[in-house]
């Protein structure tokens, strides 16, 4: 019992950007989405393999990718990842 994905359009521009240019990262981002996509059913994973915002982002969760940031939502209920961005890690811990 997998996850489904989904995202955001944007986020889905820049992966093909990325897997144009950098297909050695696509492939690493790729490999990380399918780990999420594991780990994402048994909700004692959420604590440890997830990240999560402090408070009003409570509701994302963020894990390393290529010395970047995965910005996500999990919805337990509906069993889905919904992949919000990804952004160096300087645009996100400013």
């Amino acid at each position: 019992m997998t996850y489904e994905v989904t995202m955001e359009k944007d986020l889905d521009k820049k992966l093909e950007e990325i897997q144009s240019v950098n297909f050695k990262e696509y492939t690493l981002f790729t490999k990380k989405v399918e780990q999420i996509q594991n780990y994402a059913p048994i909700m004692k994973n959420h604590r440890i393999h997830f990240n999560t915002f402090e408070k009003p982002l409570q509701d994302f969760k963020w894990v390393e990718v290529n010395d970047k940031i995965l910005v996500f939502k999990l919805d337990t209920i509906k069993q889905e990842i919904h992949l919000c961005e990804y952004l160096p890690q300087e645009e996100v811990f400013e």
